[in-house]
């Protein structure tokens, strides 16, 4: 409902600002370099040609550069969740869907369920949040240990399904963010790069975000 929106939204400009203290730190650690500002500075180039964006830069550690870039994602993630607020509710969305094919269960809870689409986007965006300031997995800013880096392909498959759903049944609202942002091709391009999401799971249809294949 509102109110449950409404804390979201608090929760996430606090997860915002706790996430922006941790690419301070990231960048104090490659000597003031800023690994956040170069990924803040986003990618340039024409739809999924801007792929060699994400290449990471000379000196990052790659762990770290892929952490950035998801905590970068999730953060605007959350304005397409805000976005979604008035069309997206347990009435007009009450399973987590992308087409009739694809339904998500939520891995917020115990054991996985269903949860409105709207509830999965918040589980699944705090989760995130969650999971990435964890002194537990992610203890350092300049390196991510071995075990760690695992759990960047379940967190790119979740933030994915956000978009898809988002596609498939608030189309309107896709375009829009994407005409501004570029956040899908920007999400896929990178996903693609460091291969964290299978090909057969990428079921936007790459024209509708990336004019180069319209050619």
């Amino acid at each position: 409902g509102e109110l449950g929106v409404q804390v979201f939204v608090q929760q996430m400009q606090h997860a915002r600002q706790e996430l922006l203290n941790a690419r301070g730190h990231a960048a104090a650690d490659r000597d003031g370099e800023g690994v956040e500002a170069e990924v803040a500075n986003g990618v340039h180039g024409e739809g999924l040609g801007a792929i060699a964006g994400f290449e990471c830069p000379s000196g990052a550690d790659a762990g770290v550069w892929q952490l950035e870039n998801i905590r970068h994602f999730t953060m605007e993630l959350s304005g397409l969740a805000v976005a979604l607020n008035s069309e997206c509710t347990s009435v007009t969305c009450p399973k987590m869907k992308a087409t009739d094919e694809w339904m998500y269960l939520c891995a917020a809870h115990k054991q996985p369920q269903e949860c409105s689409a709207m509830d999965y986007i918040i589980h699944t965006l705090d989760g995130t949040c969650s999971l990435l300031t964890s002194a537990k997995w992610f203890p350092s800013r300049s390196h991510i240990p071995d075990s760690s880096l695992k759990y960047f392909q379940s967190i790119a498959r979740r933030l994915y399904r956000i978009l898809s759903h988002t596609f498939f049944h608030h189309r309107a609202t896709f375009d829009a963010f994407e005409n501004k942002h570029q956040l899908c091709c920007r999400f896929v391009a990178f996903a693609k790069f460091f291969d964290l999401i299978p090909p057969k799971l990428l079921i936007i249809p790459e024209t509708a975000f990336d004019p180069s294949s319209q050619e």
